[in-house]
């Protein structure tokens, strides 16, 4: 393993559709998770650091995905070891809705 794939494997990085998700990435994560952002051809592009942690990984998916729910995104796209997943939201949008509407 070379240094970038060590690199690579020690951040998580997410594919965000606009600046107002970029925006509430930042926010959110990057108090816990140091990292950076970048505009990528109207592509936002958001990269977290994993830290030493054994469970830092699940920790930062689980906070992703309900913030993925909390902006509205149907899932975002993730980059961890040079593969690609699909983060869905926490939460479908129409079970929120429904319990706002009770």
């Amino acid at each position: 393993m070379d240094e970038l794939d060590l690199q690579l494997s020690e951040i998580v990085l997410f594919e965000l559709p606009t600046f107002e998700a970029a925006q509430g990435f930042r926010v959110r994560l990057r108090p816990r998770w140091p990292g950076w952002s970048h505009n990528d051809e109207g592509l936002w592009l958001f990269a977290a650091e994993l830290g030493d942690g054994a469970d830092a990984l699940a920790l930062l998916l689980r906070e992703a995905q309900e913030l993925v729910g909390d902006l509205d995104l149907l899932a975002v796209v993730f980059v961890l070891d040079g593969r690609s997943y699909v983060l869905p939201a926490a939460e479908p949008l129409y079970v929120r809705a429904e319990k706002q509407a009770a």
